[in-house]
């Protein structure tokens, strides 16, 4: 019965000790952490068929997809710490901040977040809300062209920084700003 066990220990140690992988890299891997071993960035264009186009970094977001024809999803992460975020476009809101926070507060206790950044030729207004065991960033995206980018993201990492990151990629289809479009460029 010792031998059983013990050979495949050993086999799952020299694998771990050959690819210069810690035993906690690869706990990490396995059960997902905001540390864990990436691939080295690469970025890529994806137009969604609403008219949006978001460049991601293909060793954080899985590629996206359109589960319905105004919406743009991406998610990241593992099962135990993931995110999820919808960019869509839509006419249908009042006042989608508010709407947004008011469904959330019915569902749980949330602690409301400042959230700022900026997106080229672009008016953003976006909030946050703690939700103590996961974050939610809801934001508006106003584009000079007169496209209006509804954004709603979830997450059980700790920031929300990754997504901030994401939604300054995201532009009007074929209004690419210099500023993403560098994105694309190899570092130097």
């Amino acid at each position: 019965m010792k031998r059983k066990i013990f050979l495949p220990l050993l086999a799952a140690g020299l694998a771990l000790s050959l690819c210069a992988c810690s035993p906690a890299d690869f706990m990490a891997y396995l059960y997902g952490s905001e540390d864990a071993v990436k691939e080295e960035p690469a970025y890529v264009q994806y137009d969604g068929s609403n008219g949006v186009s978001v460049i991601y970094d293909t060793s954080v977001w899985e590629a996206p997809t359109e589960p319905q024809p105004d919406t743009v999803s991406l998610m990241c992460g593992t099962s135990f710490n993931y995110t999820a975020v919808l960019l869509q476009v839509t006419d249908t809101y009042t006042d989608f901040l508010a709407q947004s926070g008011e469904e959330l507060a019915a569902e749980t206790t949330a602690i409301e977040q400042d959230v700022s950044f900026t997106v080229p030729d672009a008016v953003t207004q976006a909030v946050g809300y703690d939700c103590g065991s996961y974050q939610a960033v809801f934001a508006q995206i106003t584009y000079d062209s007169g496209l209006t980018v509804y954004v709603s993201a979830m997450t059980h990492s700790a920031g929300t920084d990754h997504i901030v990151a994401l939604l300054q990629g995201v532009f009007p289809t074929a209004q690419t700003p210099e500023s993403a479009a560098a994105l694309l460029e190899p570092a130097a």
